[in-house]
């Protein structure tokens, strides 16, 4: 990755138009609401324009993108005022308004940041576990730890809620 000179306005947009949802969708899932969200997506995109990368290939330039709004959302999430507030304002926002979709993506907030990430990346952005590790810049073993608790973790939650939905109290 070389620095270039920054973007043409409209290079700049086409980009911005190309990764904007992908960056939302995770700046979303980690930090649980849309203001956040789209703070974080707007940090992302100001460094990138800034900072005027230059990449070998889309994918590359993909994964810069991808890391620096994780960055950019830990960054977020240990400012003093987020510590100072309580997330998951808007979640059902975040669905296309269908109540076990919201509830689904409740339990996918009850994950981890970490996690969610992982999952976010595997199943909605489609990238592979060797992909992914390369991104975050872990193991595969990480990637694939992280998978196995996050669906673990989805499987117990949608199973208590189908219990409470059907009147079943779980036995201990």
């Amino acid at each position: 990755m070389r620095k270039k000179e920054r973007y043409s306005p409209e290079v700049f947009a086409e980009k911005y138009d190309e990764y904007s949802p992908m960056i939302y969708r995770l700046c979303a899932l980690r930090l649980g609401n849309r203001q956040d969200a789209e703070d974080a997506m707007q940090n992302t995109f100001i460094k990138f324009f800034y900072k005027a990368p230059e990449f070998d290939n889309p994918e590359s330039e993909k994964a810069w993108l991808i890391r620096v709004s994780i960055n950019v959302c830990k960054d977020f999430q240990k400012s003093f005022w987020q510590k100072k507030t309580v997330g998951l304002d808007e979640t059902a926002e975040l669905t296309v308004g269908i109540i076990e979709d919201a509830v689904r993506l409740i339990d996918v907030f009850e994950l981890s940041p970490k996690n969610r990430t992982v999952l976010q990346l595997y199943y909605y952005e489609g990238y592979s576990v060797t992909e992914i590790a390369k991104i975050l810049k872990i193991s595969v073993n990480g990637v694939t730890s992280r998978l196995s608790r996050a669906r673990q973790k989805l499987k117990l939650e949608m199973e208590a809620a189908e219990h409470e939905k059907n009147g079943i109290i779980p036995e201990h």
